[in-house]
């Protein structure tokens, strides 16, 4: 049976208990690496985030270390549309080659809805998938994973380019409360509310209206109380189980895009096929 590592970042929000049962190696992601927040890593559109040196040195050192004990790796990580961690992987599965395989997963998606994908690339490692196996398996669910941000302010927003100076003074003066979701691997407009109360029913809304819910995870950057509230709203509104609803606080990896404030889901949708 092949021995396959699962890789990821700490962008994935996973509790350390996640970890632990996953086996699953966690590379940390630093605020200095978020695009938006350091302007050497800003792009022109459809190019790849240059990472630093010292990312890309991490992942060689965790892969090195890992092809001691195992045949392959699959690094399952954020979006490289939102962070630099897929080219990082890249570059360095590049000075590694023939020491082990390395496949990289890029998830399109960020904090829990990067996990839900790290935790199931785990569960296919322990039931003996290979490497390649794992990762065409991940990229082929790539669209079941939905994540949806309420945020507090626009000013986090304003400073990582994902809305103009113009139109995050006018949400301001409105006191807009925009949702946010990650599509096609990036930050999007989805819906805008007044209140807080709103946006959490907007977010339990957006719940409901999947056709079937397989896993949720309830997502706070500072406020749990809001996070709790959040839980209790998908649980009367979907009959979820206990086991399938989870709360997760949101690291600084997506803090430092979304602000302090935000609240969202991650959502596992059910595969149907």
């Amino acid at each position: 049976m092949a021995r396959v590592a699962i890789v990821t970042d700490s962008s994935a929000d996973l509790a350390p208990e996640m970890r632990a049962s996953g086996r699953i190696a966690v590379i940390p992601a630093t605020r200095a690496a978020i695009r938006g927040r350091a302007p050497a890593l800003q792009h022109l559109e459809g190019q790849p985030i240059a990472p630093p040196p010292a990312l890309v040195d991490s992942f060689a050192a965790t892969f090195s270390e890992l092809a001691s004990d195992h045949d392959a790796v699959v690094a399952v990580l954020p979006s490289g549309r939102l962070g630099p961690s897929v080219n990082a992987a890249r570059q360095a599965r590049e000075r590694l080659a023939g020491v082990v395989s390395i496949e990289i997963v890029d998830s399109r998606s960020a904090s829990m809805g990067l996990g839900f994908q790290v935790v199931r690339g785990a569960e296919l490692a322990r039931q003996g998938m290979d490497a390649a196996t794992i990762a065409e398996a991940l990229r082929a669910a790539v669209n079941r994973y939905h994540v949806v941000f309420s945020v507090e302010s626009v000013e986090h927003l304003r400073e990582s380019g994902k809305i103009g100076r113009s139109a995050a003074i006018i949400a301001e003066a409105l006191q807009l409360k925009p949702l946010l979701r990650i599509d096609e691997g990036q930050i999007i407009p989805y819906e805008r509310a007044r209140t807080r109360h709103r946006a959490i029913h907007e977010l339990a809304d957006f719940v409901c209206e999947l056709p079937a819910v397989e896993r949720c995870a309830v997502l706070y950057a500072t406020n749990e109380t809001d996070g709790d509230r959040l839980l209790t709203t998908i649980a009367g509104l979907t009959g979820l189980p206990s086991h399938r609803l989870t709360v997760s606080r949101i690291g600084p990896a997506m803090v430092a895009q979304v602000g302090p404030g935000a609240l969202g889901v991650a959502v596992v949708e059910t595969d149907v096929a």
